[in-house]
């Protein structure tokens, strides 16, 4: 058999990264494939990391999936193109499996279209969801509404989400398994990836010589506990909530790993950056990229690593943290580490909220909170606004505490420069959060859990688990009725009104600078 890969790019990062580990496990499959196709739009330099396989691997750019402009109606010449790349090269309906990511997020308009195409021809087709558009990716989701001259969200979902029997959808998470089901993805189309940890060789490093290199490195104190957040700072990453914890915990520095490619991420990392810088925080930005540093000296160095993190499509830091035995801290994500507990993982450094007084940013907060959510989703036609029910929601003072995800950058610098400046506050922030006490420091107490995780996530989430669900779910798609034809999503609506909620809003998401 062959396998087509197809993404509009295959830069550098996670969904490169998954694609990669399932090619690698496919490799150790018991899977005829003879030769994978990564069919994308010209941008591949993500790939120069595939190593050698049992199966040839060829990066075929196709021009129609790097040119989005044309109207919606005109998909079908990106269907025909990725045909004609396939049947050039020696695929067919009958031995070929397509696997597509993403294509629902909005980054390539022809993609859902060209997808119910394929799927009423005839192929076995596989969509891997990593994110959802309606999650937050208001800016993708926005380029929707005049395409599709769409007035409600079922309209939207109506077009994203075809359904057949040769249609199977794979969701990351429970959570997002159970969003595509309650959209009216039958169980028969519908399958859970698990993540893969990532390999993570022993390290022979000494963990006091590497965090003497690397505070040297980054001016930072090596004999205070060093906190790294070993991800690249994109606004979901919610950098600014790690700043609060360097202006609380002022006994801890902190570094995080590297910049984000996306350029509107950029800037909002750059902010940030010189933000900290000003107010002297201990906290530094790019620790990654410092010349003769490497991951693996990164990674030794840590006393703890950090996640503050609002939306993840994967389970990477976790996971990460678990196989190096190294203490977490920071912001649980249920709809991630719900599947990892599952597994018998715990987090006891991890709370899903931060808990900060609302009188420290005044009785603004509620509006901007509120504005925050209008820049995000109020350009949108009545329709979508009255399915999300906006009447009922309370816009009044915010008494008590607020959980710092919550706030637009503007009042979270404001809180942050406000426990810096004011040590009684910071302790009141503190005892209110208590895993924001007591932080690791190598070599620490003995924590039994750490030991635990790490075999629990070595067993659970391993290549060879992967390489079972790949088979599962590609045997499936290939053995599927291929003449049903696609129908549109029994509930389409419901997933927009989930996922745009005014209940579930955090604005660093969505703020553009």
């Amino acid at each position: 058999m062959k396998l087509v890969v197809l993404h509009n790019h295959f830069d550098r990062g996670d969904v490169t990264q998954v694609v990669l580990n399932h090619l690698q496990a496919l490799a150790a499959s018991e899977l005829p494939i003879d030769r994978v196709l990564l069919l994308h739009g010209g941008r591949d330099a993500g790939l120069s990391d595939l190593q050698s396989l049992r199966f040839p691997v060829d990066a075929i750019s196709v021009d129609a999936l790097s040119d989005d402009s044309s109207s919606i109606d005109q998909s079908q010449a990106l269907t025909d193109q990725i045909a004609q790349a396939i049947t050039a090269a020696g695929g067919s309906r009958d031995d070929t499996l397509l696997h597509f990511h993403n294509h629902s997020l909005g980054e390539h308009l022809l993609l859902p279209e060209a997808v119910a195409q394929l799927a009423e021809a005839g192929w076995p087709i596989v969509l891997q969801i990593h994110d959802f558009a309606e999650d937050y990716s208001s800016a993708n989701y926005q380029r929707w509404i005049p395409s599709l001259a769409a007035q409600t969200p079922d309209a939207v979902e109506r077009h994203l989400y075809p359904q057949a029997p040769n249609l199977h959808y794979v969701a990351a998470t429970q959570r997002d398994r159970s969003l595509l089901s309650s959209l009216g993805v039958a169980d028969t189309a519908l399958h859970r990836l698990p993540p893969i940890a990532p390999a993570i060789l022993e390290s022979q490093l000494d963990q006091a010589a590497a965090k003497r290199k690397l505070t040297a490195a980054l001016d930072l104190d090596a004999d205070k506990p060093l906190g790294i957040y070993p991800a690249c700072g994109s606004r979901a990453k919610n950098i600014g909530e790690l700043l609060l914890w360097s202006a609380v915990c002022d006994e801890a520095t902190f570094a995080i790993a590297a910049p984000p490619t996306d350029p509107i991420d950029q800037k909002m990392y750059a902010m940030w950056s010189t933000f900290a810088r000003n107010q002297q925080l201990p906290v530094r930005f790019d620790a990654e990229l410092v010349e003769g540093i490497s991951r693996a000296e990164l990674l030794a160095a840590a006393d703890f690593l950090f996640t503050s993190s609002v939306a993840e499509n994967g389970a990477s830091v976790f996971l990460e943290a678990m196989l190096a035995g190294c203490p977490l801290r920071g912001r649980d994500l249920p709809a991630v580490t719900d599947d990892l507990r599952a597994a018998g993982c715990e987090f006891p450094g991890l709370a899903p909220s931060l808990s900060i007084p609302a009188a420290v940013i005044g009785q603004s907060a509620q509006p901007q909170i509120w504005e925050a959510y209008c820049a995000a989703w109020g350009w949108l036609p009545d329709g979508f606004i009255d399915a999300l029910d906006l009447e009922s929601v309370d816009r009044g003072p915010i008494v008590g505490d607020i959980d710092f995800a919550r706030l637009p950058i503007g009042l979270q610098a404001r809180a942050i420069v406000a426990a810096k400046s004011d040590r009684k506050l910071a302790g009141q922030i503190r005892d209110a959060n208590p895993i924001m006490h007591d932080l690791p420091a190598a070599p620490g107490d003995p924590q039994p859990h750490l030991a635990a995780n790490a075999q629990r996530a070595a067993e659970a989430f391993n290549e060879s688990a992967l390489v079972d669900r790949l088979t599962q779910i590609y045997r499936a798609a290939l053995q599927s009725d291929r003449d049903a034809g696609t129908t549109a999503p029994t509930s389409a609506g419901r997933l927009f009104v989930q996922l745009a909620s005014y209940e579930a809003f955090t604005p660093c998401r969505t703020i553009e600078l």
